[in-house]
């Protein structure tokens, strides 16, 4: 694949693999560059779901698991939280360029009243594919 945008569309396009079969072939210099490939391609997935506007608390517990699916057919997993909103509050979401560890990266969204925060880490149990 030559563009994050043409592996997402090729890993949508059918249902997901089994775990750690699929290989994500895109080019990177550091960790957080590979935390944003993995942004994008949630996103890709999420569009496809729900259009161009994409609202975090509407997405249902039914497509996080299919997403979840395509994620582990190339070895990650997606960890979703949400927490009540706080009254006050700082979203960083440029801290993970500083992390090197895929697993301590986040990407934080308030919504509907909740803060909800998305990371990724090696899915246990397959190998990772890139």
């Amino acid at each position: 694949m030559s563009t994050v945008e043409e592996f997402a569309a090729s890993l949508f396009r059918e249902d997901p693999k089994p775990k750690g079969t699929v290989n994500l072939d895109i080019d990177i210099n550091e960790p957080s560059e590979f935390f944003e490939v993995l942004l994008l391609i949630m996103t890709c997935g999420m569009k496809k779901w729900y259009g161009d506007r994409i609202n975090i608390a509407d997405i249902d517990l039914e497509h996080v698991a299919l997403l979840q699916r395509y994620f582990h057919s190339f070895g990650i997993q997606i960890h979703l939280d949400r927490v009540e909103e706080p009254t006050v509050y700082m979203i960083d979401n440029k801290s993970y360029l500083e992390e090197t560890d895929l697993s301590k990266m986040t990407f934080s969204v308030a919504a509907n009243g909740g803060l909800f925060t998305v990371w990724f880490s090696f899915a246990p149990g397959t190998a990772a594919h890139f």
